[in-house]
């Protein structure tokens, strides 16, 4: 009966210093992590990401698939590009009308004219957009 119980008392101990190791060493978190969503630690820690990349692409393919269908580009290629036309004048006549707003500035008032230098940015960058979208459906 005694061995029994110095058994159970060595098992306790070394339960407990494992338990002190991995939280001291805060490795409980990783591996309780990794055991839960059934993932594997690489070498030197690192989880093996790189097997989850073939579902990713089956994944992308799947919605610009989906994407592609509902949009129906090569039926209205040309209403598509008449939109993208006129998206890039609106966003022209919005370059123009934020200048307007310089008229109304102060010299004390910096914030207002950053706010129209990210105005103009912003369109610039808009503009930039559509023409990637005009590249693309030159493209198909």
């Amino acid at each position: 009966m005694h061995s029994q119980l110095k058994l159970l008392a060595i098992f306790i101990l070394v339960v407990l210093v494992m338990y002190s190791f991995f939280t001291s060493m805060n490795l409980e978190s990783t591996f309780v992590h990794h055991i839960a969503n059934s993932s594997s630690v690489g070498p030197e820690g690192f989880e093996d990401r790189g097997g989850k990349v073939v579902g990713v692409n089956e994944n992308l393919e799947t919605l610009v698939n989906q994407m592609d269908d509902s949009l129906n580009i090569k039926k209205y290629r040309k209403e598509y590009e008449t939109a993208v036309s006129h998206s890039n004048d609106l966003f022209e006549l919005l370059k123009i009308n934020t200048l307007t707003n310089l008229g109304e500035i102060k010299n004390d008032e910096s914030d207002k004219l950053v706010t129209v230098a990210q105005d103009l940015n912003t369109f610039h960058s808009t503009k930039e957009a559509l023409e990637g979208c005009l590249n693309y459906l030159d493209g198909k």
